[in-house]
């Protein structure tokens, strides 16, 4: 009997202490942090709170934000999580590019806050990514990605850790080591200009009030604006405007072949093979092939593929001169098509929805009489 009852106070202790863990404490309402504990990382009307917690609130407050890379933040992110494969326009023509070793990660979400001025106009916000070096159940490099509310700069939280099976949960050993390895990861870059201390003033969280600050080489207006010329362009990113241009001149070869072979049938048999294949053809493969690339480059290849294809098609049945408003059509239809593959290329099913509808409406505009 007493065996029972020992054992009975055990399990209640247990119970008692894993509901601590998991029930860390209530919701707080979303209340944002003093204006004074605001910091702007670049000198601009961009703020962050330099901390995580645990919600939505001050109350939370966990590990300080250690880490600032100055830079657009898909050109933050892709030098974490695509490096090699990224197009790093700053980069001169006998360095080379790292690969990455991060990978996406899991981690419980917490939450930093980002404004655009001091009034308490922002909003709390969790990480837009996540990644890690090394292994869950093991010990790893965790961050956590804050992006600018308006500037350019992604704020981190970067420690190391290792998985407790006796609670449960990662244990974190370290944010100072965390920031190290960022900076050992990035500091010989050819794309970073520089690597150095900064002091906000707002020391907790295991921060000394200073946090480590990474920049990026500016980009050049050209290469921003025209990726295509990059030395380094993978032979995956051939494939997608690869298939768009072989679509369009396959169902333009199909209709010629199958005209030539039975000329008696009548052609809108034809067409009914065809039309599908060009009118979904097009946004598969962009949305496709375009799948964790860089979201820039793949909509202006899958841009290129339709131009390229209209012109080759044109050229095979003879059009010439082009009348101009079927210029217009295949820009209005090439630059839908860039809207989808920006959209899946960053998985954003929303901006793949409104691709895709306005790529149905450009085509059937001139069915209805418009272009």
């Amino acid at each position: 009997m007493q065996s029972r009852r020992v054992l009975l106070a055990t399990l209640v202790v247990a119970a008692g202490l894993a509901g601590a863990t998991v029930m860390e404490s209530p919701t707080a309402e979303r209340a944002p942090p003093a204006s004074e504990q605001l910091v702007s990382p670049d000198g601009t009307e961009s703020y962050v709170w330099p901390y995580t917690s645990r919600q939505q609130s001050a109350d939370g407050r966990t590990l300080a934000l250690n880490v600032v890379v100055h830079g657009e933040p898909e050109r933050v992110r892709r030098a974490f999580a695509d490096r090699s494969e990224a197009n790093w326009t700053t980069v001169g023509e006998n360095a080379s590019v790292d690969v990455s070793p991060w990978r996406p990660a899991h981690g419980s979400v917490r939450y930093s806050y980002v404004s655009t001025d001091r009034e308490g106009n922002g909003r709390w916000i969790d990480p837009a990514y996540q990644l890690a070096v090394g292994e869950y159940f093991g010990d790893r490099t965790h961050i956590r990605a804050y992006p600018s509310a308006s500037g350019n700069w992604t704020a981190l939280q970067a420690h190391t850790e290792y998985w407790d099976w006796f609670r449960l949960r990662h244990t974190v050993t370290g944010v100072g080591p965390g920031a190290a390895f960022v900076e050992r990861d990035l500091g010989d870059e050819p794309f970073v200009d520089g690597v150095e201390r900064r002091t906000h003033g707002h020391p907790g969280g295991g921060s000394d009030g200073s946090w480590l600050a990474v920049e990026f080489a500016a980009v050049t207006l050209l290469g921003a604006a025209v990726p295509l010329t990059s030395r380094r362009l993978a032979r995956r990113d051939l494939l997608l405007p690869a298939a768009i241009l072989g679509i369009v001149l396959g169902v333009r070869a199909w209709g010629l072949a199958a005209e030539a072979v039975a000329p008696g049938v009548n052609p809108k048999l034809y067409v009914a093979v065809g039309y599908p294949v060009l009118v979904a053809g097009p946004p598969a493969a962009a949305v496709v092939l375009g799948r964790n690339r860089p979201a820039l480059r793949t909509a202006l290849l899958a841009f290129g593929g339709l131009a390229l294809g209209t012109l080759f098609e044109l050229a095979l049945v003879g059009v010439d001169p082009v009348p101009a408003r079927i210029l217009h059509h295949r820009i209005a239809l090439a630059a839908t098509l860039g809207v989808v593959a920006f959209g899946g290329a960053r998985r954003d099913r929303r901006l793949v929805a409104v691709g895709v509808v306005a790529w149905l409406a450009a085509l059937a505009a001139p069915l209805f009489g418009i272009g």
